[in-house]
């Protein structure tokens, strides 16, 4: 179905939630066309905006339509809409929600639909706002954005709280060489996980080196190769394919 672009009011958000908790709870609700076009709930976008459900596959499928789709709106509303944003997400609930192989939807945490539930830093929780803004600062990345658009991957994660990051512009390139595996097209093993430490790793060793650097470097043009010669051989490693091994504790 086509259709035009909208957002909700505070009615439509308060409704959406009460139906995603309730389907978290293993009742019955609808997301439906119906819903999403009711008018007490939502109003349309000026200038109207034309809308289709793509099968997105990918962050970067959804990225690169809704980057496109929605600037319009952005400029107007703001790149921080709550009504935008959440209305998106009812809009292509089976892109964020889809029906799994045993029929059933497995609905996640308000907040990865509804922009900024619970607190403002959930915002960077939200599956289709990451998407489109990972689009927009690192387009050409396959570590972040050759992720299905249903769920944020640790390595997403670890980015999208630090967007700070993808200011470097070299970065996104890097992160690929670093931590992301051709062969399996996938993240390597072990990149961004907290309970052991790894030299290297995306999670806690990239953020801390970076910082660092920034004392005595303006890596804000810097390319790929560059950023990886100031790193170091802690992080070439993973670029050569050597999986680190755990730091130890002092």
């Amino acid at each position: 179905m086509s259709g035009i672009l909208r957002r909700f009011n505070e009615a439509g958000i308060a409704e959406f939630v009460r139906r995603i908790e309730l389907l978290r709870a293993g009742g019955s609700a609808s997301i439906d066309d119906a819903f999403v076009t009711d008018d007490s709930f939502t109003k349309p976008v000026t200038p109207e905006v034309r809308l289709e459900r793509p099968a997105f596959k990918t962050k970067r499928e959804a990225g690169e339509y809704l980057s496109e789709r929605t600037r319009r709106a952005r400029e107007r509303h703001g790149d921080d809409d709550p009504g935008l944003w959440t209305w998106l997400s009812a809009w292509h609930w089976d892109a964020v929600c889809p029906i799994r192989e045993d029929g059933r939807r497995k609905v996640l945490n308000p907040y990865h639909y509804v922009y900024g539930y619970g607190n403002q830093q959930n915002a960077k929780k939200h599956l289709l706002s990451i998407s489109t803004i990972l689009h927009e600062f690192a387009p050409r990345s396959q570590l972040m954005l050759e992720t299905p658009p249903f769920s944020i991957t640790r390595a997403v994660q670890e980015v999208s709280t630090r967007l700070y990051l993808l200011r470097i512009g070299g970065l996104s390139d890097l992160l690929d060489r670093l931590y992301w595996d051709p062969a399996t097209n996938r993240a390597k093993p072990g990149i961004a996980d907290h309970r052991a430490t790894k030299p290297g790793d995306l999670a806690t060793r990239l953020p801390t080196r970076i910082r660092q650097l920034e004392l005595t470097y303006d890596l804000v043009d810097l390319t790929a190769d560059q950023l990886l010669n100031l790193l170091g051989d802690e992080f070439r490693q993973w670029a050569q394919g050597i999986r680190p091994a755990k730091l130890e504790k002092d």
